[in-house]
């Protein structure tokens, strides 16, 4: 019986993995070990054993990271440190979760494995040097997904429905205004869960790996849909990535795609309308 440790617990793909995962499942949240206390991580980890670290604790305040990179880089790379350093003399595996923007979305096609990383914002930044860091572990997985979304957590899908229903309640005509000019691709935490199981069971092997919605497109595009989908009366209005003023630049092209033996994640759509569907049903 296969024994899970996962850290980020609480966190939307953490909760995803603790609702389809048989074993013995250790689920440690953040407010009960801060990966960055080195003595908290090796004595959790000691006292458990696991076969498998989940690794989805992870500082994602893009903008927070870009005025506060020490607290992101002590978070998303020296917190995977301490992981790796507490997981020697084991044979454990350790699957880490990173991001598309360690690119810098100059591609304008999607990054595969192979593409080399060159992020341009301190979030970016940290996630590839806690990359780094779980590969200094010869057991680790690293699993690049992007647009993570779920029906739990904060995350844009609930930010826009949220929005639009109350803009549709209150009958505003004030539009949502998007950037148009990102492009990704949308990833639903259930599905990511899934794929990540599924390949455990097929033997997922150290190295890179990228994991994300199949398709692209812009967050525009990606409200639109959300809105058209719950049919609410409002607006979506493209605008530039320079009108949004955020403080942490974004790349203009971060899809992924796989040049891996790996299963296929379901387009952004479909995922995106099962998401939806579950936020409506649960506010009725």
């Amino acid at each position: 019986m296969t024994r899970w440790f996962i850290t980020g617990g609480g966190g939307q793909l953490a909760t995803e993995f603790v609702s389809r995962l048989e074993g013995e499942v250790f689920v440690a949240r953040e407010e009960y070990l801060d990966i960055r206390d080195a003595n908290a991580v090796r004595i959790a980890l000691g006292g458990f054993a696991p076969d498998i670290v989940l690794h989805t604790a992870a500082y994602t305040n893009v903008d927070g990271a870009e005025r506060d990179e020490e607290t992101a880089f002590a978070v998303n790379a020296l917190g995977t440190r301490n992981i790796v350093e507490a997981l020697r003399g084991t044979r454990a595996q350790l699957i880490a979760f990173s991001t598309d923007y360690v690119f810098d979305g100059r591609k304008g096609t999607p990054y595969v494995e192979s593409d080399q990383p060159n992020p341009i914002n301190a979030y970016g930044r940290t996630k590839l040097a806690g990359e780094r860091e779980a590969l200094a572990w010869s057991r680790s997985t690293v699993v690049r997904t992007a647009w993570l979304y779920s029906v739990t957590g904060t995350n844009f899908v609930k930010t826009i429905l949220n929005a639009a229903r109350e803009r549709a309640r209150a009958r505003s005509r004030e539009p949502l205004r998007v950037v148009a000019d990102q492009v990704g691709s949308p990833t639903a935490a259930a599905d990511l869960a899934e794929a990540v199981q599924e390949a455990v069971q097929q033997g997922l092997g150290p190295g890179i790996f990228h994991l994300a919605g199949s398709g692209t497109c812009s967050w525009y595009e990606l409200a639109r849909e959300i809105v058209a989908w719950a049919d609410l009366p409002v607006e979506v209005v493209p605008i530039t990535t320079a009108e949004a003023g955020r403080p942490a630049p974004r790349p203009a092209f971060s899809a992924l795609t796989s040049e891996r033996d790996l299963p296929r994640l379901p387009d952004w759509r479909e995922s995106l309308h099962v998401v939806v569907d579950q936020l409506l049903g649960d506010e009725t």
